[in-house]
């Protein structure tokens, strides 16, 4: 996943607080008493750990809200403000309070993966409707109205009826090339590399035929009329897209075996937090482990991350903090244009002796594949 709608929280450090907060209200009559308790329960804590009261006013105002109906949240704020927020479709695994350097965002992004930048069309011969969705979640709606005549194919007999028939399937070939000549704009714009498309099976096939041949390649196509903001239609493309980034890591994470022979990868926490400090990595793999207590150390910068202190400051880097590993992860992949990938279970060995009982593919449970070979230090 691209992690660069999420640099904007990294322009300063400091007094960041988290907040992961059971916020169901099936049971209605207790609910909101029951979320009370547990916000007391949790503003105690933050309070405890030095966390203005503005700042946790204002995440009381998010998780209090009366209007909230998501069964978990998290809140990220700093400075009397709420920077961030994410709703979780499940309670949190585990209830979080932190005041610290960093926002605590690695859990968030465990559960709840950010979506993937996609376009959603559904084609029609006069047209077409799109939906682009975002990295961030943001979504946009537009039609498409292309020429309505002829758009129909006639049986008059005589002469001109094959003149008609052709002029209509013309009609039908120049709305679907403008068609796609937004879909490929919205892709743009959004960064999407996948299309889903729905719609007049006529329609579907000639926009396809006009997209370019990446957005070609990885359409997935539904075999239903149904609009691109139907639900059935988000439901297709939550299909398709978690297909597709399944495959995608699988594919990835065998290329970055591959790679670690040839010293084109790294794995364990050192090695992939130098990577990282340097822009190296292009994809960091994760196990998710929600009850990681490995620290790191970092500086202003968001690249500036070690597993110690010292190696900061012979870096230049003046007067580093230590907080959690995952939280620095999280910010040196969304500074340095890394991609972030939550590896499945069935991928992660776990108890080789060398590892040390932990992680053993990757070591640490992370590694990460190189855009260019390690530094050698002279």
């Amino acid at each position: 996943m691209d992690l660069g709608f999420l640099r904007r929280l990294y322009d300063e450090i400091g007094n960041y607080v988290s907040v992961y907060l059971d916020t169901d209200k099936v049971y209605e009559k207790t609910s909101a008493e029951a979320l009370e308790i547990r916000w007391h329960d949790a503003r105690r804590a933050l309070v405890t750990q030095g966390a203005p009261e503005a700042t946790l006013d204002a995440v009381a105002d998010v998780i209090l809200d009366r209007d909230e109906v998501s069964p978990g949240r998290a809140v990220f704020a700093r400075d009397g403000a709420v920077v961030f927020t994410g709703a979780l479709d499940a309670p949190p695994r585990r209830a979080i309070a932190r005041l610290a350097p960093l926002p605590h965002l690695m859990p968030l992004l465990a559960q709840h993966r950010p979506p993937i930048p996609h376009v959603r069309v559904s084609a029609s011969r006069t047209g077409g409707e799109l939906v682009a969705v975002g990295g961030s979640g943001d979504a946009w709606r537009e039609w498409m109205a292309g020429r309505q005549w002829p758009v129909h194919k006639v049986s008059v007999g005589g002469w001109s009826q094959d003149r008609y028939q052709r002029r209509a399937e013309d009609t039908w070939d120049e709305n679907a090339k403008e068609l796609a000549g937004e879909v490929i704009a919205a892709a743009d714009q959004v960064g999407a590399r996948h299309v889903i498309i729905s719609g007049d099976v006529h329609a579907r096939s000639m926009l396809l035929e006009h997209l370019t041949v990446p957005l070609r390649e990885s359409a997935a196509v539904v075999d239903k009329e149904v609009g691109a903001d139907s639900s059935a239609m988000a439901e297709a493309a939550d299909q398709a897209l978690a297909d597709w980034a399944d495959r995608d890591r699988r594919q990835r994470f065998e290329d970055w075996g591959t790679y670690l022979a040839h010293d084109k990868a790294v794995q364990a926490l050192a090695q992939t937090l130098t990577a990282l400090s340097n822009s190296q990595a292009a994809d960091v793999f994760v196990a998710d482990d929600p009850h990681s207590v490995a620290t790191a150390w970092i500086g202003a910068g968001g690249a500036e991350v070690a597993v110690t202190g010292e190696e900061l400051v012979t870096r230049g880097v003046s007067s580093p903090v230590q907080d959690r590993a995952d939280a620095a992860i999280v910010r040196a992949i969304a500074s340095t244009d890394a991609e972030l990938h939550f590896l499945p279970e069935d991928l992660v060995t776990i108890g080789d002796p060398g590892a040390r009982g932990g992680f053993a593919r990757p070591r640490d449970g992370i590694g990460a594949s190189l855009r260019f070979p390690p530094l050698i230090s002279v």
